[in-house]
């Protein structure tokens, strides 16, 4: 493995990782911090100018791996004589088909080299509105805190307000079932009144 291969491989990998890192849910404070750090090592010149050198021949390798890859491969089964047999010098050498591989592994990895080199600023631009609205909502709450109690007394007022009501209407169904309870009582006892007297008009009339 040269030594440049390694160098953008593991590139990749602290992409991936930040990436990674910058889209977790993680909490106010910690998010401040990483833009924060993020931000100072933007801002400098130099590191800005390395950084697009660094891009550029990325964008050439992805270029010139793309173009290298572009080889047409012909197999033992795609040329044959007439008569059955293969021609062995039309058929694609192993070093070419080796070196196609390779090419198209660099555009791979040059490629998503790339790709994370605009997401990740994307990303970090996005995370640093949501940081300045974190921030503006932290400073209104603090130079209002009246409000901030107002509404909470509002809210504890209104909970209370419908705890009672809560209560009124569960007072009421035991009132209901109550009265319930007492209709089924009157009419058991109806019943058992009006079985008796139907027995002795029976008894009447066979006598």
């Amino acid at each position: 493995m040269s030594l440049y291969f390694t160098t953008l491989f593991a590139l990749l990998t602290i992409e991936m990782v930040t990436l990674f890192m910058v889209v977790l849910p993680l909490p106010f404070r910690i998010r401040r911090i990483i833009y924060k750090a993020y931000y100072k090592w933007s801002s400098n010149t130099q590191v800005k100018t390395v950084y697009y050198i660094f891009g550029g021949l990325v964008g050439l390798l992805f270029i010139d791996s793309w173009k290298r890859a572009q080889v047409k491969v012909s197999l033992y089964h795609h040329k044959k004589y007439s008569d059955g047999s293969t021609d062995p010098s039309a058929v694609t050498p192993i070093q070419a088909l080796a070196s196609r591989a390779y090419n198209q592994r660099n555009v791979y990895i040059s490629g998503f080299i790339l790709y994370f080199m605009v997401c990740i600023p994307t990303v970090m631009t996005i995370v640093r509105r949501l940081i300045k609205y974190q921030n503006l909502i932290n400073e209104q709450n603090e130079k209002h805190p009246e409000d901030a109690q107002k509404k909470q007394i509002v809210e504890n007022k209104e909970i209370n307000e419908l705890r009672e009501k809560l209560r009124e209407k569960e007072v009421s169904l035991q009132g209901l079932q109550k009265q319930v309870k007492n209709l089924e009582e009157y009419f058991d006892k109806q019943n058992a009144n009006v079985v008796p007297d139907s027995e002795r008009e029976t008894e009447k009339k066979e006598q």
